[in-house]
C-alpha cells in the first residue's frame, strides 16, 4: 500500500511538473507555439519528460485501480478501494492548475492502463 501511495504523490508531483514546464498555456496560435518551442526548447523537453514518465506511474496506478473493481466486482472487498478517490481529487487538483493539460495527462493515462491490462492472467474472459 506504500508504493501505491508513493505512487499517487509521484503522479500528481508529474503532473504539476508537466502544467507548470508546458510552454503553451499562453501561445494561442500555432506560429508563436513552435517558435518558442524553438527558442526554448529545455522546458518543452522537461515537460515532455515529466508527461512520460508521468503516464508510466498513473498508468499503473489505473491498472492496479482496475484491478481492485475487479475484485470488488466479483465480492472481494479490497482495501486498495480507498485509492480511488484520492485519485480523483489528484485529477480534480490538476485541473485546477491546467485544464487542457490534465485532459490530456489523463486520458493518456487511461489509455496506457488500459493496454497494460492482462486479463487473461486475471480470470477474464476466455481465460
Amino acid at each position: 500500500m506504500i508504493n501505491v501511495i508513493g505512487k499517487l504523490i509521484t503522479s500528481f508531483i508529474l503532473g504539476y511538473l508537466f502544467i507548470k514546464w508546458f510552454p503553451g498555456e499562453k501561445l494561442l496560435n500555432s506560429p508563436e507555439f513552435i517558435v518558442e518551442l524553438v527558442l526554448n526548447p529545455v522546458p518543452f523537453f522537461a515537460s515532455m519528460m515529466s508527461l512520460m514518465v508521468g503516464l508510466m506511474v498513473q498508468g499503473n496506478l489505473l491498472k492496479f485501480e482496475f484491478d481492485v473493481i475487479l475484485k470488488l466486482s466479483r465480492g472481494k472487498l479490497h482495501k486498495g478501494l480507498v485509492v480511488i478517490p484520492f485519485h480523483i481529487v489528484i485529477i480534480y487538483l490538476l485541473s485546477c492548475l491546467g485544464m487542457w493539460q490534465t485532459m490530456i495527462f489523463s486520458f493518456l493515462s487511461f489509455f496506457y492502463g488500459i493496454i497494460s491490462i492482462d486479463f487473461r492472467r486475471q480470470g477474464g474472459h476466455n481465460a
